[in-house]
């Protein structure tokens, strides 16, 4: 099994390296104000004629939503929390503000992530939720609510030493990384966007590739890695351990928008998840949580817009 926050970063290169290819230079898919969300979990035009089903009624009439959940994506996306025993993390924080919008209890059930999708279609589950995107899934089978997060990737580098002399010039874009040795986590959307970076320069990155993000930040303080590129909850949660010895530097790179997803035999869930997170979006609660867990980035687009 994959190492906790390895099973997060798995899905981006999965889904998403199509993508990656498409936009490839060193200077794009940046994250700024005005950047276009893709269009997520609309409904097939035969679809969109026909009358709502009835599985939010029965949601409400039982009073619980059944949400396949893996914890083992770890920190800080979500987690088990022995010492209170419950689950944690931005997502859990998320889902469970959700369910007080839509005044129904959250019925956890242990999906491992790559069986998720199986479970919605089987109905073991009405809603997967956690560390999953748009991208690559059925819409004949599938429908994604809209987004609550948009997960960029993030460059962190060492702070420079006063002490240690005259050093290489200081990393502040992913430009400057010629040269360099790089770590990034298998799999994940950092290691597709400068694999394929440099398959087109000559391999002018010097990579550093592990299943481990606690090995990448501590051989990056150690002075064994120039830069990390990793997911920014990753990100945010090493930075919190490492202290001032660490920053981020560079705009947001990427940003995936995270959904939750339901069958697509049933739209009016669908319809109800999205007009919790407009309400969470509009209340101003998914931003507090997000700042809770330092992954707030005014920078980015707020996913309260859907506008292309």
């Amino acid at each position: 099994m994959l190492p906790r926050k390895q099973r997060h970063c798995c899905r981006a290169a999965q889904f998403g390296l199509a993508l990656l290819l498409g936009a490839m230079a060193l200077g794009v898919a940046t994250a700024g104000p005005g950047y276009p969300q893709p269009a997520q979990g609309k409904v097939a035009p035969t679809e969109q004629a026909q009358p709502l089903d009835s599985r939010w009624t029965e949601i409400q009439a039982r009073g619980r939503i059944r949400v396949g959940l893996d914890p083992s994506l770890g920190p800080a996306y979500l987690y088990t929390d022995l010492e209170r025993q419950t689950y944690a993390g931005f997502e859990w924080d998320i889902l469970e503000a959700l369910a007080q919008i839509l005044q129904v209890q959250v019925d956890p059930i242990y999906v491992a992530w790559s069986e998720q999708l199986a479970a919605l279609q089987a109905d073991e589950v009405d809603l997967i939720w956690g560390a999953r995107e748009a991208l690559g899934l059925d819409p004949e089978q599938f429908l994604a609510t809209r987004p609550y997060y948009l997960s960029p990737q993030r460059l962190v580098v060492r702070d420079p030493s006063p002490a240690s002399g005259p050093e290489e010039p200081a990393i502040e874009a992913l430009s400057q990384l010629f040269g360099r040795k790089v770590g990034i986590v298998v799999n994940s959307t950092g290691a597709a966007l400068l694999e394929a970076y440099n398959e087109r320069r000559g391999n002018a990155i010097r990579l550093f590739a592990t299943s481990n993000p606690e090995r990448l930040f501590a051989q990056l303080q150690a002075g064994q890695l120039d830069a990390v590129l990793v997911d920014q909850p990753v990100a945010a949660l090493n930075l919190r351990q490492a202290g001032s010895r660490l920053r981020l530097v560079g705009p947001p790179l990427f940003p995936m928008p995270l959904v939750g997803v339901v069958s697509s035999q049933h739209p009016s869930l669908k319809e109800a998840v999205d007009g919790a997170i407009s309400s969470l979006i509009e209340n101003g609660t998914l931003q507090q949580i997000l700042e809770k867990w330092q992954l707030w980035d005014p920078t980015l687009m707020s996913p309260a817009s859907t506008e292309d």
